[in-house]
């Protein structure tokens, strides 16, 4: 097999995280400002407003609808993207031709969201709402799944790979940063005296930060040339089909339990991220300008050397199920908030979970799809993250309508029940995500990456390529380590 023609350089690897931090920022502002703008939190002697009824139909939460809408029309859309680009024989790559395709058309439904018909709750703002987040996920889809297949094409060596990961993880701390303290802080100085100057400062703070975000997603489109980075092989197009492809990779015994785990994962990180300004503003009695929210990516972006020294020496599984357990603990603890000290504590400590959900699921599923591939032959990456990026969509979607219904429930100073609920209700769904990551299958993993991935059966006990979920080093390639056992 021929090597490729380029190779992954320090700048290419930069400027292909560069993507990460655009979807993330796009994602950021949905997440984040979503609900701030059409349910807001209602400071001491405001009342409580909304830009949508509270029911529709009588039966179903506005906030909470739109999502559903949303999501069940985009379900289908993610593998089938995953499917058309493993396919393509596009010149300009199987991945990079729908990166270039979802770009613009992702941030301007970002943007539109942003802007419902009506300033008074109205079935309008939720038929608005539910047709701009299908439009935004969709989009999202075409993006983002052939933007993260092509990580283990890119990256095929794992110490490679997980130096890219890195990267990307610091990338996506870059774009929750802008989209939640940058944009935060330029709310407060565009004005946020009432509901009605938060609701402008929220809209042009989205739209200044979209333009950011559309030139993050450009660089990887740009810079990384995709044909000339992948190798021959690696860059053949599947021939299975549809069908079977999914059927392959919800078969997968190291895939199940790994994107079950990430997806719970990513209901409490997501209720961190849209819940943030009414913990600061209800719980913790600050306004839109404290700088209380970069506690949470201020010490995540502190973590990520320990998380990588961790993972490594102590396998990703061990460390994703910590992980999971932090946050689990600081978001319930939101329940007993009166004050700034013991909520911007808790802040902190969400931030140790935080950084690992950022810098380590990708590099998992790298390790998956690679695992995979040499069992079968088939290079099938897009499918692998096309699956997860469905499932987390639905993910965005329920953690959302939950969040708003929950708000429902008191979102002022004066009763913030809701607002209290939401860490517990996060910390419940985290819980699950730990008992799931305890099922993945990391030795046999890393043992078909070290020995070419014959079955577990074939070969014995494997030579492992990394730590082991038992906290085992290994020989590999003639070269003698030590061997630790816990």
């Amino acid at each position: 097999m021929t090597g490729p023609d380029l190779k992954l350089t320090l700048p290419r690897q930069l400027a292909y995280a560069c993507g990460q931090a655009g979807n993330v920022l796009s994602e950021s502002l949905i997440a984040t400002y979503l609900l701030w703008l059409y349910l807001p939190p209602a400071m001491s002697g405001e009342p409580v407003r909304s830009l949508l009824p509270e029911l529709v139909w009588g039966l179903v939460p506005a906030m909470m609808f739109a999502n559903v809408v949303a999501r069940g029309i985009d379900t289908f859309l993610d593998p089938l993207v995953a499917h058309w680009s493993d396919r393509s024989k596009s010149p300009l790559g199987r991945r990079r031709v729908f990166m270039l395709a979802g770009a613009l058309p992702l941030c301007l439904a970002t943007v539109g969201v942003f802007f419902p018909p009506s300033s008074a709750p109205s079935t309008t703002n939720v038929a608005f709402l539910s047709l701009l987040l299908t439009a935004y996920y969709a989009f999202f889809s075409v993006y983002v799944a052939p933007y993260l297949a092509l990580l283990p094409e890119v990256a095929p060596d794992k110490a490679l790979n997980v130096r890219v990961s890195t990267l990307m993880a610091a990338f996506a701390l870059v774009g929750g940063l802008l989209a939640i303290n940058g944009g935060g802080a330029m709310i407060g100085a565009l004005g946020d005296a009432d509901a009605e100057a938060r609701q402008r400062s929220i809209q042009i703070t989205v739209v200044v930060l979209t333009v950011v975000a559309f030139a993050l997603l450009m660089v990887p489109v740009l810079f990384v040339p995709e044909r000339r980075l992948v190798a021959p092989a690696a860059d053949g197009a599947s021939h299975a089909g549809l069908t079977e492809s999914l059927r392959k990779t919800f078969t997968d015994r190291a895939f199940v339990p790994y994107v079950v785990g990430t997806t719970l994962f990513a209901f409490g990180f997501n209720i961190v991220r849209s819940a943030l300004p009414y913990f600061v503003t209800v719980l913790m009695g600050q306004n839109s300008k404290s700088p209380a929210p970069i506690l949470v990516f201020g010490v995540a972006a502190l973590a990520f050397p320990f998380v990588g020294v961790l993972a490594a020496r102590r396998g990703k599984k061990p460390v994703m199920i910590g992980g999971a357990l932090v946050l689990a603990g600081s978001l319930a603890g939101f329940w007993f908030v009166h004050d700034l000290t013991t909520g911007a504590l808790l802040l902190a400590t969400s931030g140790v979970g935080v950084s690992i959900f950022l810098a380590v699921p990708n590099s998992i599923l790298s390790d998956v799809c690679n695992a995979n591939a040499r069992r079968s032959g088939e290079r099938r990456e897009a499918m692998f993250f096309g699956a997860q990026g469905f499932l987390q969509k639905i993910n965005l979607g329920v953690s959302t309508g939950v969040l708003g219904w929950l708000l429902e429930q008191g979102r002022s100073v004066e009763d913030p029940t809701g607002v209290r609920l939401a860490g517990p209700v996060a910390a419940v769904v985290l819980v699950g995500a730990a008992i799931a990551y305890a099922l993945y299958p990391e030795r046999r993993v890393v043992g078909e990456l070290a020995d070419g991935g014959r079955p577990d059966r074939e070969r014995g006990e494997p030579i492992l390529a990394t730590v082991t979920d038992a906290g085992q080093e290994a020989v590999v390639g003639g070269e003698a380590t030590s061997v630790r056992k816990d």
